[in-house]
């Protein structure tokens, strides 16, 4: 396990607090696809790539969902290796990353950008338009969280999709 520092990668963990316990760094890469404008990241079928763990709850989620809302011929998908190893979640022959042919899911991030620091997870969405993360939160990846996008199916972008109660949504 490890993390990026500044673009590189360390495999340095993370410091408790002073009880001990885990403290979850924020989600840097967070935002909505909306068909209004008032965001970068527009419902559009073939536009958006997701990568995820078979290893990882939260990654399976987005999968889930993805199946759900019939969006499998719209939003493309790799998977990292299920192990993450030293070098944190990998690509290989059986697992390859299908969008920038990157070996590890860390250059993912550092193509979105370059000098980032912080943990490296799945899932992740990548917008290929514009070639940054969306989102690396699975409340808020392919559509698992209130304002995303409801159905993308087969070229055609419509609604907005709300998975669970308003007080609960991010």
């Amino acid at each position: 396990m490890g993390r990026l520092i500044e673009g590189r990668w360390s495999t340095e963990w993370y410091s408790p607090d002073e009880e001990g316990r885990f403290q979850r760094e924020a989600t840097r890469f967070r935002d909505r696809i909306v068909s209004d404008g008032s965001t970068p990241y527009a419902p559009d079928a073939g536009r958006y790539h997701l990568y995820v763990s078979y290893a990882c709850p939260w990654a399976h989620r987005t999968l889930v969902v993805r199946a759900l809302r019939g969006l499998e011929r719209a939003v493309s998908v790799s998977v990292v290796h299920p192990i993450m190893t030293a070098d944190g979640w990998g690509f290989d022959a059986d697992h390859p990353d299908a969008v920038g042919r990157k070996p590890f899911l860390r250059d993912v991030y550092l193509a979105a950008q370059p000098g980032y620091t912080g943990r490296v997870t799945v899932p992740v969405l990548w917008d290929k338009l514009i070639r940054v993360n969306y989102s690396c939160r699975s409340a808020t990846t392919i559509p698992a969280g209130r304002g995303l996008v409801d159905a993308v199916r087969g070229d055609l972008a419509v609604g907005v999709f709300d998975h669970g109660p308003a007080d609960r949504s991010p």
